[in-house]
């Protein structure tokens, strides 16, 4: 399974080569991944392996049988990240609603490879993200954090108070050139191929609040028509330019209230070091954008995405977005904001027990600290601070191949849209499975 917001390790993609000798002609429904560059590779495709090594225990009743529905789907061209999780989260300070939620979120990521044409250089996949959530409870069904605690940033990042069903992308994907070239196409989730932070990139396993899970300065659209284009020329340049229209909203069809008015479009340059200034890999990215909100003149900014590995052998890895952008917010979907201003940093430490010499088998539990501040100038609700900061830990235990555990700890000061400073306290937990 690819790492996203990293680039595919050179064996993984010799070992697509090898595996891809010998075929010349048309293949639909291919079993053999067509081929992608390192970058969009793990952007683009998901593999067929479920189970994750090192775990504490290295056992798990229905691993077998996972594993064989997944072999058996690659065997037709697709591929998923099925993730699912069960949070229960705790919280002091309050503004309004209940100081302690739990839920249960389902996550389907897929890649359907129609046909390959090695011929031509090109192929062809449906991609898909289908997604659910369910409060356990009656306040885990009509509340969540961020509102609860009137915050701009959101302590429980993966998921909105709205329950049910709801489907960010779906969407034709076209690769030319033997895979440099990659066109998405439809009703496309642009934070799926935008801003992918290999340290924090993801709410289920790494930070969980909305600030250190993606920037919340470039507008991320999704539920809308949407246009992406990727382009690896090298294994170490690439370039994404994303483009969406409409006023989409979680669980209904982009076309629904679809206004041209708002607008937007985002890049991505980035440039992948294998090894910079003798740390080990680093990926370094710039996101310029313009885009028009709704009623509103269009508005430019830019944001920076980072991130370093300290030290060719070291767990230690750093990372750090940094965008400011117009006074003006984008709707970007149910009811996620853009910020002015944002700064999001920190730093995370691989197998910290495996390396500590207390658990040398555990070789996929993951350590982090991490600090967001966010300013805001104007919103339509109430402002008593404009500047508003996050600090988060969690540690993340590979229980078994399927399934882990998190605990999570947060701080906020200053909660934008909450007359009290705080500080308020987020304490959750959370288990995840991933299939």
């Amino acid at each position: 399974m690819p790492h996203k917001g990293a680039s595919t390790p050179p064996e993984i993609q010799e070992r697509k080569r090898a595996n891809r000798e010998g075929l010349e002609e048309m293949q639909f429904f291919p079993s053999v991944q067509p081929p992608l560059m390192p970058y969009l590779a793990s952007q683009d495709e998901f593999g067929n392996t479920a189970a994750r090594h090192g775990s504490l225990f290295p056992f798990m009743p229905i691993e077998p049988l996972i594993q064989g529905v997944k072999y058996g789907l690659s065997d037709h061209g697709l591929r998923y990240s099925l993730r699912q999780t069960v949070n229960y989260a705790t919280m002091t300070d309050v503004m309004k609603g209940d100081n302690t939620l739990a839920f249960y979120t389902f996550d389907l990521q897929a890649k359907w490879a129609i046909y390959d044409s090695p011929a031509s250089g090109t192929a062809g996949w449906i991609s898909t993200q289908i997604e659910a959530k369910t409060g356990l409870g009656a306040a885990g069904q009509t509340q969540d954090a961020r509102r609860n605690l009137g915050s701009f940033t959101d302590p429980t990042g993966i998921w909105s108070s709205v329950d049910g069903f709801r489907i960010p992308e779906l969407a034709w994907q076209q690769s030319l050139r033997d895979g440099e070239l990659v066109i998405v196409g439809g009703m496309v989730s642009q934070g799926n191929y935008v801003d992918a932070n290999a340290y924090a990139g993801s709410g289920r396993g790494q930070f969980i609040n909305s600030g250190l899970i993606d920037t919340m300065v470039v507008p991320l659209a999704s539920y809308n028509f949407g246009l992406n284009v990727q382009w690896q020329l090298t294994d170490n340049w690439y370039g994404v330019l994303g483009s969406s229209v409409g006023n989409g909203h979680a669980g209904y069809p982009p076309w629904t209230e679809f206004s041209w008015d708002n607008w937007s479009l985002v890049a991505e340059i980035g440039y992948i070091a294998p090894d910079f200034l003798g740390l080990g890999p680093g990926i370094y990215r710039i996101q310029p954008f313009v885009g028009q909100p709704s009623g509103a003149p269009a508005q430019m900014g830019f944001d920076l995405d980072l991130q370093q590995q300290l030290g060719h052998n070291s767990p230690f890895g750093w990372f750090g977005r940094f965008g400011t952008g117009g006074k003006e917010q984008f709707r970007t979907g149910q009811e996620q904001f853009n910020a002015g201003s944002q700064i999001g940093t920190g730093f995370v430490m691989h197998a910290p027990l495996k390396h500590l010499g207390l658990l040398p088998r555990l070789s996929n539990d993951l350590f982090g600290t991490g600090f967001v501040w966010s300013h805001l100038s104007e919103s339509a609700q109430p402002i008593y601070h404009n500047d508003e900061y996050v600090f988060e830990t969690f540690y993340t235990l590979q229980l078994t191949p399927l399934m882990r555990f998190q605990p999570d700890f947060q701080v906020l000061w200053n909660p934008m849209h909450n007359p009290d400073p705080g500080p308020a306290l987020v304490a959750q937990v959370q288990l995840i499975l991933s299939w």
